[in-house]
């Protein structure tokens, strides 16, 4: 896939529209705990960590797909047993371009930041397509056109609304 967004990302940096604050849950946590935690912040994603590295993101779709569907008790199932892997994380300093094209072509809408610290590397923020999309409005056109283009037809059905 060909991903052409120089009206207006050039120069970019994915540290210029990344939150900082992010919210994380160990993976022993139960689902329980990681819903409470993301009705508190107001979220629809966690970062998942075990020993204190990121071990995964913890959405409201991994939630409803894999626990409630299947009628499980989310006290019972821990959040590491369910989260979305493998994780693609980037560092904070990378073009916000390279970014945007790892997210539609492995279909993710967040990336981990992380940067190293001292021999370790720390989490730093998160990337949101919403995020993007929200700080750069003329991104939309461009991601709707790469969707468009590369979604299989019965899908771009469900996407377009035509009264």
């Amino acid at each position: 896939m060909t991903l052409s967004l120089s009206r207006g990302c050039m120069g970019l940096h994915i540290e210029d529209v990344t939150i900082r604050k992010v919210v994380t849950i160990d993976s022993d946590a139960s689902v329980k705990e990681a819903t409470n935690k993301m009705n508190n912040h107001s979220t629809s994603s966690l970062v998942v960590l075990s020993e204190n590295k990121v071990d995964g993101i913890l959405t409201t779709r991994d939630i409803v797909s894999r626990v409630v569907a299947k009628g499980l008790d989310p006290n019972d199932i821990q959040v590491g047993e369910i989260a979305s892997r493998p994780v693609v994380m980037m560092r904070p300093e990378a073009p916000l371009e390279e970014a945007i094209k790892i997210m539609l072509q492995r279909k993710i809408k967040k990336i981990p930041l992380v940067s190293e610290r001292e021999d370790r590397v720390m989490l730093v923020g998160l990337l949101s397509l919403s995020d993007v999309i929200e700080y750069h409005s003329g991104l939309f056109s461009i991601l709707w056109e790469q969707i468009i283009l590369t979604a299989p037809a019965d899908e771009i059905e469900d996407l377009v609304c035509v009264a």
